[in-house]
């Protein structure tokens, strides 16, 4: 959400947070899961080194004589940008994987946010803020959450109409 939203409620606010966060979570399993088929299905020669190179960014070296890579300032990347676009260069697994880690690290550090601003909404509860006090709110980018509270609407009374009905009882004598 990248837009003004209205809430009844800080109940209501509750909600929307724990959606939001849930929603992240899911698709954070969602690309592990994704990144776990990726590394068991790729099993060719040709991919070995590569795939080697991303289980061991994973799990560490897997041999214990090596110590960890030092990465060179210099060292050539595989992406290359191009106006507003980073292409991969290469086919293969090895790209895609890349593009589900970024991703998984940035929905971590979503969720991380997420988990913050729930846990500041649930003190500003225990502090005092009446839950059925309204507000209009606005979740940036990177995930600030401006809030403005605002008195709650009265709820319109619905419109209802009751009548009896009544029908001649006919009497059997």
């Amino acid at each position: 959400m990248r837009e003004v939203k209205y809430l009844r409620t800080i109940s209501e606010l509750q909600s929307f947070i724990e959606n939001d966060l849930q929603a992240h979570k899911k698709k954070s399993s969602e690309y592990s899961e994704a990144i776990g088929e990726k590394l068991r299905s790729e099993n060719t020669a040709s991919d070995s080194a590569e795939m080697a190179e991303l289980k061991e960014k994973l799990d560490g070296p897997t041999d214990p004589k090596k110590k960890k890579p030092i990465k060179k300032k210099d060292q050539k990347t595989n992406w290359y940008d191009f106006n507003n676009i980073s292409i991969y260069d290469g086919i293969g697994t090895k790209g895609e994987l890349e593009i589900y880690f970024k991703a998984l690290e940035e929905i971590k550090a979503r969720i991380e946010k997420l988990e913050k601003i729930k846990t500041t909404v649930d003190d500003m509860i225990e502090k005092g803020v009446k839950k059925d006090l309204g507000c209009i709110i606005f979740l940036t980018q990177d995930l600030n959450l401006q809030i403005a509270f605002i008195k709650p609407r009265q709820s319109k009374t619905r419109f209802s109409y009751k009548s009896i009905a009544s029908m001649p009882v006919e009497i059997y004598h």
